[in-house]
């Protein structure tokens, strides 16, 4: 359903789909428990946003976001943005 978005950058239109997403993060030695998202399809923006709750529900933890540097929470090793 296309809505009006507030953002911080002000009023949007946007889609917002429900319980549209089932988002898992893969890794080669790891895999994150699956979580069900609501999606925002902006009309605008082209790359994958996600919120600081689903970053925490995924047990991500992000070290260094320029140099895209993060780990799952609780484990030693560090990963690199793909």
């Amino acid at each position: 359903m296309l809505e009006v978005l507030d953002t911080a950058g002000g009023e949007v239109l946007g889609y917002f789909v429900p319980n549209a997403v089932k988002l898992t993060v893969l890794e080669d030695d790891r895999t994150s428990k699956t979580i069900t998202c609501n999606a925002i399809i902006s009309l605008h923006e082209r790359e994958v946003l996600l919120s600081d709750a689903v970053i925490e529900e995924l047990e991500i933890e992000i070290l260094s976001p320029k140099t895209g540097v993060w780990r799952f929470r609780g484990e030693g090793k560090t990963r690199k943005t793909v």
